[in-house]
């Protein structure tokens, strides 16, 4: 199993970290593409992370899924990128696992596929999302789309997200290994 991290400048630390860090305990295979081209991009509050290539050009056909982190000015990032809307129609017409936290669901709004989901997002921004219908559930999934509304969320998405890839009983497997709730 490998999920596609969507990295731009700006996004929020917490919404990658933590399910960065558990999909890895979990055994499934992440990578990191860059937005922008950029060998490194950094986060809203000034985390710099490498990342393992640029998205444009890249063959993403090995990955069973792609993970967009939030954060305002790295969701502004991924919405301007073209090429982050065609991969993002690539995997829903495969079906393939997409998942985005806090105002990462604009991005998969922008782009059309969440007209026939349930979904939720950030505060604030349920105003700018399209969607069959919104809720206030702190992770939502519909299908292979699976959502969630911000940072203080991005454990329960990051175990949701394990969950649909690999069974309850691994997150369960992970939640002892971290001492979760």
């Amino acid at each position: 199993m490998q999920i596609l991290f969507l990295m731009a400048d700006g996004f929020e630390e917490t919404e990658f970290v933590t399910p960065f860090d558990y999909l890895q305990r979990a055994g499934i295979d992440v990578a990191l593409a860059s937005v922008s081209g950029n060998t490194e991009v950094v986060g809203g509050h000034g985390l710099a992370i490498a990342t393992d290539f640029a998205l444009s050009g890249a063959d993403t056909a090995a990955f069973d899924g792609i993970l967009l982190p939030g954060g305002g000015i790295g969701v502004k990032n991924l919405k301007a990128s073209a090429e982050v809307e065609k991969v993002i129609h690539e995997f829903n017409d495969k079906g393939k696992w997409i998942f985005a936290i806090c105002a990462a669901p604009l991005v998969l709004s922008k782009a059309g596929i969440l007209a026939d989901k349930t979904a939720t997002c950030f505060p604030g921004c349920e105003s700018e999302l399209v969607c069959k219908k919104f809720v206030e559930d702190r992770v939502v999934v519909d299908g292979h789309v699976v959502t969630s509304r911000g940072a203080g969320t991005a454990e329960e998405f990051a175990f949701e997200c394990i969950a649909q890839l690999g069974g309850r009983e691994l997150t369960e497997k992970i939640r002892k290994q971290v001492v979760a709730r």
